[in-house]
């Protein structure tokens, strides 16, 4: 069964203030990374943070992005997977990659989402009120994705999205 996006509910101000300070956490701000995914000169390159019931945990070191005529694995680079225009010229896009101890498989992810900041969010008992998940879904397998991309940011949740990898 397919999973489907399902947007977040409006952020409050302090919301706005609590991601504005995740993300000087992270040093992102500090590094330029989230500016510079969204350069002109990387038009097709996005980043992935991940939290762990609320705990940074490493990200992936690639990703591979599957459309209906093409599957490409990209290797993060300078802090950035860059997308080739082969992917995005796509309608919508697969992306799969691990993380430690889980696999991501995302589907249906539209090409707009490949250009700037990913945080993707999961959680082992319960998001945080700001995720709308939808009814049966069991929290352990969604993904909740905040993609901040131009000044704009997108959010959803996915069901069936994290898969847990066997202990070596």
């Amino acid at each position: 069964m397919r999973g489907e996006f399902y947007t977040f509910q409006k952020g409050s101000h302090f919301g706005r203030i609590a991601k504005f300070s995740y993300l000087l956490c992270l040093g992102v701000l500090s590094t330029g990374l989230g500016a510079r995914a969204a350069t002109a000169a990387d038009s097709h390159c996005f980043a992935i943070n991940v939290r762990l019931n609320g705990q940074p945990i490493e990200g992936p070191q690639s990703v591979t992005l599957k459309t209906k005529k093409t599957e490409d694995t990209v290797a993060l680079e300078q802090k950035c997977f860059k997308v080739p225009d082969a992917i995005v010229e796509s309608e919508l896009i697969e992306v799969s990659f691990t993380v430690p101890g889980n696999r991501i498989h995302m589907t249906d992810v539209p090409p707009d989402f490949l250009n700037g900041m990913w945080d993707v969010d999961l959680a082992d008992k319960k998001f945080g009120k700001e995720v709308t998940l939808p009814k049966h879904a069991n929290v352990s397998e969604v993904c909740a994705v905040v993609v901040h991309s131009g000044g704009s940011d997108q959010g959803m949740a996915q069901p069936q999205c994290r898969t847990p990898l066997a202990a070596k």
